[in-house]
């Protein structure tokens, strides 16, 4: 450990000589060494450096082998929540406005449960055979705790496959009665567990290194320690993490409630619109989907549009973020809806046609939304493009109504999704592809780095070997070839292997960009776009391909994820997977489960009211874009949207030209300078809101907090985006559960009616009851 910390001082001392003069061009004269140049401007030493200062308040750096983990606790209320929170979040999944059961509930309700199991369960050491286990070793440790978060975590997420499977199989999509339970299982058990192996084999790249921070997972790592570990000791902050903590929490719980409940409005405040009649200003200003401008100096005052990033991501990269979002959102979109490149028909161009609010003479461009338009720009149903009874594209329909289109903004996003992943993959090379390829030397001659202080602890514990990852990697991939094979989600067996390929080339990529700045990049569109070209007018096998794509690299991402967390607080490797494992398959079987009974029960209107299920038709649309009309009529040569194309080549460049700039002009920061983190910018159809709190809140965190209390920063920060997650979660579960009872606050100005009005109703000339002002 002491080499460490030498090796990192000395690494911080070279920085500030590299960055002050040239090498060689020292005050004292005497040149500093190449092996010294070449640390202090290596991408991986910088950002370990980093990761340190951030981490070392909150990181435990010592560790006992003997605290119990996978103990009777562990699995009790790790299947308690797994299960309970799987279908919960199954039956939320079909709302209108959907929502879903934060871990961190789990992980708060868990402490007081498990302090009661150990008071309450028998010592008795139990003998089956050879084997004796005991159903209370001593106190509720943090390993066990960690452990139930982690099945807790696996059951509280959707498995991406029962897209298809709701998509396929329920009367108001396609209807598919040849789709049983059994296929299903399969089906979404198999599209689970391929990314398990695939996260196993880039564990070396993505968990083992310090430099990579994770600070996705940072909060709830800091809320674990503060729930088990002896307190940070400063003279000047006196009041526990633990404290702090309940404090926090119980505090954005209240006020959380005022704008959940008693003054919705306060979620997205136009300032724009309330300050100016112009429409431009009005169209400008406004902040509600699917009828929103770009949301210029929209406000919000409720946290769960905030997120927990603004405390876990370091301050550079934040500004990184929302410098490539107001560029793309108000310095291309902008000026792209008022120019027209696209030849958009005048309806979805001006909007002055259709009257968006009913009984007024407003109307507003469609701008923030993901809708399809026919060619005279009216909004149009996916489905409409659809051939029974294989679901292909309805030619004679397409060529009635095409071209389609899609709004300026939603065309942007498209553009920058082509420009971020060749991006991600030439920022990674450029940057870590010698410490990439000196891992995996090190992988094949079974080299293990013990010069960090975390990889030296983890050393007591057996890990799993590479060939286990390996062949479980292949054995589910053969069984996922089966499934395609024998049922209804059909696709050819070169889709699985090339869909499964595909993110597992780009899955090293993603964890590092992920792992240094809490970004995650997703490999959706990249899927559907390479899907749509090989397989066009095959809308299931499309949508397979997608789903198959998507959740390997997701699910490998996630296990990745627990993995880094587990490194952080010392969780033996075969805990950590046995119990991904176990949350995945139980979550997995009773979300489906529960998703089933959802599709054929009589008591809901599916499809109506609060129980659109937008969530899963948005799935289903996209299966007419990628499948149906496939990328080549939307993208390719000729089409409308032919010019988005030229993001792959810009992706690719513009990482080669910093790195190229950074040989002329050295600095430790080149690298820092994110290409991929700059164009992932916001999607479409949502609200435009956190423009300006969420930046706002990052600097005062992450940047000014930091450097001018960087003791308070340090004791308190993470633990107060875990309250913030906690307080949240309870909150918009508390407001729900209000509303499902039938429980509703009077409408007033700061509570519009949230079924004939808009949280900005000021911007459509109408009052909050949606009746029109003019």
């Amino acid at each position: 450990m002491a080499d460490t910390e030498a090796k990192q001082e000395k690494q911080e001392e070279v920085f500030e000589v590299v960055d002050e003069k040239k090498a060689g061009d020292i005050e004292t004269g005497e040149p500093i060494s190449a092996e010294d140049a070449a640390l202090a401007l290596d991408a991986e030493n910088a950002d370990a450096s980093l990761a340190n200062k951030l981490t070392s308040a909150i990181v435990p750096q010592t560790d006992d082998p003997n605290i119990p983990h996978l103990s009777a606790r562990v699995w009790i209320l790790g299947t308690f929540w797994c299960a309970g929170m799987a279908a919960a979040n199954a039956i939320f999944s079909f709302r209108t406005n959907s929502i879903t059961l934060d871990p961190t509930l789990a992980v708060l309700l868990s402490y007081p449960l498990g302090l009661i199991l150990a008071k309450i369960l028998p010592t008795t050491k139990i003998n089956i055979g050879k084997f004796s286990f005991t159903l209370n070793p001593g106190p509720f440790s943090i390993k066990e705790h960690v452990l139930i978060s982690v099945m807790a975590s696996a059951g509280s997420a959707s498995p991406y496959a029962l897209y298809n499977v709701v998509s396929q199989r329920m009367d108001m999509f396609m209807a598919n009665d040849k789709i049983d339970f059994v296929q299903s299982f399969f089906w979404v058990i198999t599209t689970q567990l391929v990314g398990f192996g695939m996260a196993g084999l880039a564990r070396r790249f993505i968990v083992k290194p310090a430099a990579m921070l994770w600070p996705s997972i940072l909060s709830q790592t800091a809320l674990f320690v503060s729930l088990h570990k002896p307190d940070l000791k400063l003279n000047t902050w006196k009041m526990s993490r633990f404290s702090f903590f309940w404090i926090a929490l119980a505090g954005i719980f209240i006020y959380e409630l005022i704008p959940n409940i008693f003054a919705t409005a306060l979620q997205a405040v136009a300032l724009l619109c309330l300050f100016s009649s112009n429409k431009i200003a009005r169209f400008l200003g406004s902040v509600s989907p699917p009828v929103s401008g770009p949301g210029l100096l929209g406000l919000t005052f409720d946290l769960q549009y905030i997120g927990a990033g603004v405390y876990l991501i370091p301050w550079i990269y934040q500004l990184q973020s929302w410098i490539g979002n107001w560029i793309f959102v108000y310095l291309v979109s902008v000026p792209m809806h008022y120019t027209n490149p696209f030849g958009h028909p005048e309806e979805l161009w001006r909007g002055i046609k259709k009257d968006i609010i009913p009984g007024t003479n407003d109307t507003k461009p469609y701008f923030n939304t993901n809708a399809l338009f026919d060619k005279n720009g009216i909004q149009m149903r996916a489905r409409d493009l659809y051939s029974k009874p294989d679901y292909s594209l309805n030619v004679t329909k397409y060529n009635e109504v095409g071209p389609i289109y899609i709004s300026d903004y939603f065309a942007v996003v498209y553009m920058v999704d082509f420009i971020v992943l060749p991006a991600m993959v030439a920022h990674v090379a450029v940057w870590y592809g010698k410490d990439i390829v000196r891992q995996f030397k090190a992988a094949i001659k079974q080299i293990n780095d013990e010069t960090d202080i975390h990889n030296k602890l983890m050393a007591a514990y057996p890990d799993i070997p590479e060939w286990f990852y390996g062949g479980w990697l292949l054995l589910w991939t053969i069984g996922l070839c089966l499934v395609c094979a024998f049922t209804e989600f059909r696709m050819p067996v070169w889709g699985v292997i090339l869909a499964i390929a595909t993110a597992f080339v780009l899955l090293v990529p993603i964890g590092v960009v992920l792992g240094v700045t809490g970004t995650q990049i997703y490999l959706n569109v990249l899927q559907e776009f390479v899907a749509g070209l090989l397989m066009p007018g095959d809308t299931v096998a499309v949508m397979c391909y997608k789903s198959v794509g998507f959740n390997t690299a997701y699910q490998a991402i996630t296990l990745l994820a627990d993995l880094k967390q587990g490194h952080y607080l010392k969780i033996p490797p075969i805990s950590m997977f046995a119990a991904q494992i176990y949350g995945t398959v139980l979550g997995s079987v009773i979300y489906l489960g529960v998703a089933w009974w959802m599709m054929f029960q009589k008591s809901i209107s599916l499809g109506e009211g609060d129980w659109q299920v937008l969530g899963y038709l948005t799935f289903y649309n996209a299966g007419a874009i990628w499948g149906a009309i496939a990328p080549a009529r939307f993208f390719g040569i000729g089409s409308v949207y032919q010019n988005t194309l030229w993001g792959f080549l810009v992706g690719a460049i513009a990482p080669v030209l910093v790195w190229v700039i950074s040989k002329y002009y050295p600095s430790k920061n080149w690298h820092m300078l994110n290409i991929p983190l700059i164009v992932a910018i916001s999607g479409s159809n949502q609200f435009q809101n956190f423009y300006v709190v969420a930046p706002l809140m990052g600097f005062i965190f992450s940047y000014y907090i930091l450097k001018k209390y960087p003791d308070w920063w340090k004791k308190y920060t993470y633990v107060l985006a875990a309250a913030q997650a906690g307080g949240v979660a309870a909150a918009v579960l508390f407001a729900t559960a209000l509303t499902a009872n039938g429980i509703v606050f009077p409408i007033w100005t700061l509570n519009p009616d949230p079924d004939n009005s808009y949280l900005d109703y000021y911007c459509y000339n109408i009052d909050p009851w949606g009746n029109p002002t003019k």
